[in-house]
């Protein structure tokens, strides 16, 4: 088996979040990634479309996309691809939603560290890996 580091998709609008985000994952230990930063849905999905990525993390507030819809277009997109939604709009109903339609998981920004991140990342693969082998 070919070793490689994880491939990570953050579509996050906000520069200091990713900054902390990325901050975050480099204090983890023996995680290795490669981190693609966008900035819009839209470019988002341009690079789903020439890079193969592991995890998709998603802010749910974008400059070209707001709530849940955000959620659908990457996962209707990517359906085979575990989606992490990391947003400050704490609406449980939301998170519900997104959950019962595909996500992986649903991080509220500022209630995790880079080892919950990592691990959260680490968790969707091995969940949607799972549930593709059953198919």
């Amino acid at each position: 088996m070919n070793y490689r580091p994880i491939m990570i998709l953050l579509i996050e609008d906000d520069p200091n979040h990713a900054r902390a985000l990325e901050a975050m994952l480099e204090r983890v230990k023996d995680f290795d990634y490669v981190l693609v930063h966008c900035y819009k849905l839209y470019d988002g999905i341009k690079e789903l479309k020439s890079t193969e990525f592991d995890v998709v993390l998603l802010d749910l507030r974008l400059p070209d996309s707001e709530g849940i819809s955000t959620f659908r277009s990457v996962h209707d997109y990517v359906p085979e691809i575990p989606i992490v939604i990391l947003t400050a709009l704490i609406n449980e109903e939301i998170a519900l939603q997104t959950l019962q339609e595909g996500a992986q998981e649903y991080l509220f920004k500022g209630e995790f560290d880079g080892q919950d991140l990592s691990t959260a990342m680490m968790h969707s693969i091995a969940r949607v890996k799972y549930l593709s082998s059953l198919n």
